[in-house]
């Protein structure tokens, strides 16, 4: 069941210009302002990239998973594969799945840009490899919070501005409070910090481990969400 709505949710965004239109935009901005950075910096350094993607990614996401249960739900579809018994958690993994092989496949080319850096310098494999470890954990923790926000609406713009807004309070939670004590608690939740780990070369398993488990809590939700739909 899964394979089968990995394979349907692919198709169906690819044959859209979503992720044509947003990878494009997605890498001018990048190569505008990962291009700047270098300059300002006057070194032939890769870290400046990937807070840069993340951020750029905290956009693209829920372009990305806003139609994977609005769109079903509006048309009607979802009604008729709960009506078939189908159940939940299939869907929104597969789902999610096909949200997160769209955005490893937009941000992809990416790479390009090391390769290129490496004709003016010898960017070190370590950062290079980790922060884009950290950018596929990271899609795949927005395009899970891009899921849950699909899940609780059959409107496709209302699920992307969620799914950006949940993905905002994570991305500045280490800046919600300037108290010591809460700033070191909100530190934990903030995905920025967790994204910065990675791009300076350092793979925390406590950083893995927050990425994995939010993942897995926004799509047990979103599993929820799509059962209470069937309930209701």
């Amino acid at each position: 069941m899964t394979r089968a709505v990995v394979r349907k949710d692919l198709t169906v965004l690819w044959a859209s210009p979503i992720p044509y239109v947003v990878g494009a935009l997605f890498h001018l901005a990048l190569g505008l302002l990962y291009v700047d950075q270098l300059e300002v910096r006057r070194q032939a350094v890769v870290q400046p990239l990937f807070p840069l993607a993340g951020f750029l990614l905290l956009v693209m996401a829920p372009l990305l998973t806003m139609r994977s249960f609005a769109e079903e739900a509006r048309t009607g579809t979802l009604d008729v594969l709960q009506a078939a018994r189908v159940r939940a958690a299939p869907m929104v993994l597969g789902k999610w799945l096909a949200a997160w092989m769209t955005g490893l496949a937009v941000f992809a080319p990416a790479l390009l840009f090391v390769l290129l850096l490496s004709w003016w310098g010898e960017p070190d494999a370590g950062p290079v490899i980790a922060g884009f470890a950290g950018l596929a954990l990271f899609t795949a923790t927005l395009t899970g919070l891009g899921v849950l926000a699909s899940s609780l609406s059959s409107s496709q713009p209302v699920a992307a501005i969620v799914a950006l807004f949940l993905s905002l309070l994570f991305w500045f939670a280490d800046v919600a409070d300037q108290a010591p004590q809460a700033g070191s608690l909100l530190l934990r939740f903030s995905l920025r910090e967790r994204l910065r780990s990675f791009a300076s070369g350092v793979v925390d398993t406590s950083d893995v481990a927050w990425f994995v488990l939010l993942v897995v809590a926004t799509l047990a939700l979103a599993a929820q969400a799509v059962e209470g739909r069937r309930l209701r």
